[in-house]
């Protein structure tokens, strides 16, 4: 049987775009939601999507360092920067306690999709770079063929 050429690795081009995919698919959601939960006006909905797009990034951060520390350190620490954005929201949308809740809540859910996005696009990343799935897949069928 003929062998298959291992799956070349993806170029940062590709890498980024599925990011920027997911970001999209996690965040979208949310925005609408945030619109009308929070009923905010024009510019507080522009600074929400800034909030839930660095809620995302800081996610990703997060899970990349989370990655990271896996395989070198104990335990990272990655509240600050997120606990920094909250607060910073807070200020800036100067929304009602109930709401300012309700905001925080979105973002946590940005911060989680980002988080889950990273782990599961750099866990993608590497298996496709460490194994060879269509090589494997034909391995299997040989040796179920043989028995």
């Amino acid at each position: 049987m003929a062998r298959l050429n291992r799956v070349s690795l993806p170029d940062s081009e590709d890498f980024r775009n599925d990011l920027l995919a997911a970001k999209e698919r996690d965040l979208k959601p949310l925005l609408e939601e945030s619109a009308d939960v929070l009923d905010l006006d024009y510019d507080q909905t522009m600074a929400m999507e800034d909030f839930l797009n660095l809620a995302w990034l800081s996610g990703t951060r997060s899970g990349h360092a989370q990655m990271r520390a896996r395989a070198t350190e104990p335990q990272p620490d990655v509240k600050a920067e997120f606990k920094a954005l909250m607060e910073e929201s807070a200020d800036r949308l100067n929304l009602s306690v109930p709401r300012t809740i309700s905001m925080w809540g979105l973002l946590h859910q940005a911060w989680m999709a980002g988080n889950r996005t990273c782990e599961a696009e750099i866990m993608a990343l590497l298996i496709e770079t460490k194994s060879d799935v269509a090589e494997e897949a034909l391995q299997w069928l040989e040796d179920r063929d043989e028995s």
